[in-house]
């Protein structure tokens, strides 16, 4: 066994081992107040299809970094814009809160989400994109 004082390596174990799209690691969880996941995602699969209303600070804005791979990327914003973008590895995902979207992975994609506070899924920002109708009425 190679160990040496001051190194410490611990195996992560998925926060949902039996995820279909791919395992999501938790990284980090609870220092000073932060949290990065790691989102490894299987191509093919889809992901995201929710919005955020801003009353978590890590989703205002949501901040990704697409480690590798490549996505289509969607999104709709309250006022009816539509956009469809190719995202490669590389490139930082910026989401403000109401804007509907969702990903199709094109590869196998690993992408990185910085958090702001610890997630706490009693106090979830995330809503699902069948409600977002009645979040835009509530809007006007």
């Amino acid at each position: 066994m190679n160990i040496i004082s001051g190194v410490k390596i611990k195996k992560i174990k998925p926060v949902k081992e039996k995820d279909k799209r791919g395992p999501t690691y938790e990284w980090c969880r609870g220092l000073p107040g932060r949290q990065v996941s790691v989102y490894i995602r299987k191509k093919g699969s889809r992901f995201g299809e929710h919005y955020h209303e801003g009353a978590d600070p890590s989703k205002d804005p949501e901040l990704l970094f697409l480690a590798k791979g490549r996505i289509e990327f969607q999104a709709v914003n309250p006022q009816g814009q539509e956009m469809k973008r190719i995202i490669k590895g590389g490139q930082e995902l910026k989401i403000y809160p109401g804007i509907l979207h969702w990903s199709r992975a094109l590869t196998e994609v690993v992408f990185v989400e910085y958090r702001s506070i610890v997630y706490d899924k009693k106090h979830n920002d995330t809503y699902p994109a069948a409600s977002y109708d009645k979040y835009l009425k509530h809007l006007r």
